[in-house]
């Protein structure tokens, strides 16, 4: 297995939620600006958040929903991936792809772009045990999606995408984006997501039962320890695209 690159982040990251977002938007900058070919990226929050499509500012009741997130200590950020509110909080790791695709490619599609963040992370879970990792939705799970990274049929990595163009030709630039809860109790984190969604007064609601946490799976793991390899697997798979 070949070494990282000196260009790509080996260690995890503890940053603020903001500054995380901040650094996942300079990686793709650098992809789209020519700068880079190939940009990887693992954070964890050393703070909280509920980070949401910023589409959400515009309904009604979300002047109402902020207040009482935050009197519950979680402010809202935004992203500008789509899909529902996600928490972000120290109890979650993300890990943030970046790569340069030729339009034509093979490369230059969705679902291509998912496999290419959740193939070698369902292969990185079976290494470390878990024999029952795979792609899919999880009904019931907040920002559900066909691509999410499951154990036995439950939602434990969320993954999200957004494709740029490379300033001053055709190429697009693809980022890629996984957002595992590696310990807490992921009913907390629904309850966050379910209170957003009452403030606003929208009828949908989510499961705890539909979500994992990695320390569930595979209690005592020491994440930070195991996270090299997973990167290592995602830069191995970097291909002429």
């Amino acid at each position: 297995m070949t070494a990282l690159s000196p260009g790509l982040d080996r260690a995890l990251q503890r940053l603020s939620v903001e500054q995380g977002l901040a650094a996942e938007e300079a990686r793709l900058d650098a992809v789209c600006q020519g700068e880079s070919q190939f940009e990887l990226l693992a954070w964890q929050p050393l703070d909280r958040a509920l980070v949401m499509p910023r589409r959400h500012e515009r309904t009604e009741g979300f002047p109402a929903a902020r207040q009482v997130l935050r009197e519950r200590g979680w402010p809202i950020l935004f992203r500008a991936t789509g899909g529902t509110p996600v928490p972000q909080c120290p109890e979650v790791v993300n890990v943030t792809l970046v790569l340069r695709c030729r339009v034509g490619s093979s490369a230059a599609h969705l679902e291509w772009g998912y496999h290419r963040l959740g193939d070698p992370w369902c292969e990185w879970l079976a290494a470390l045990g878990v024999s029952d990792a795979d792609l899919g939705s999880a009904p019931g799970a907040y920002c559900d999606g066909r691509f999410n990274v499951r154990i036995c049929g439950r939602k434990l990595v969320g993954t999200a995408q957004r494709w740029r163009r490379v300033r001053g030709c055709r190429d697009m630039a693809l980022l890629v984006h996984g957002a595992m809860q590696v310990g807490g109790d992921p009913a907390e984190l629904v309850d966050i997501v379910n209170a957003f969604q009452e403030a606003i007064d929208d009828p949908q609601r989510f499961l705890p039962e539909s979500h994992v946490a990695l320390s569930q799976a595979l209690p005592g793991l020491d994440v930070e320890s195991v996270l090299p390899e997973l990167l290592q697997r995602l830069a191995d798979r970097e291909e002429a695209t």
